[in-house]
């Protein structure tokens, strides 16, 4: 759970720079980056998808619905050849993110 923490700091980063580049190809290159970094050097697909849905729940919380698309996890859907079987297994790892997103929402951390 600590590892999918890193992927909001990733997201309060990418909305600082929110300004220079448009929300929604902000959320590619993101969602690319913590796919190709939890495959190489993090936990794996489990981890990747729970920062995924936490940033997903934030993203519509701050009212970004294009970074909201953007962080839909089409690295993943690529790598397993949108075998939608094998994908549904990790889907409640992804509901487990947006939980977390949703802890951080309720905590405050949101626009006013």
């Amino acid at each position: 759970m600590l590892e999918a923490l890193g992927f909001l700091l990733l997201f309060a980063l990418a909305l600082r720079m929110g300004t220079r580049l448009p929300p929604a190809a902000l959320g590619v290159w993101l969602n690319l980056l913590w796919f190709v970094y939890q495959n190489e050097l993090g936990s794996g697909w489990l981890t990747y998808l729970k920062g995924l849905g936490a940033g997903l729940f934030l993203a519509t919380g701050y009212g970004h619905p294009s970074l909201a698309w953007a962080l839909t996890p089409w690295p993943l859907l690529l790598y397993l050849r949108f075998d939608l079987k094998e994908f549904l297994l990790y889907l409640p790892a992804m509901g487990e993110g947006m939980l977390l997103g949703a802890l951080f929402y309720l905590a405050g951390f949101r626009k006013r």
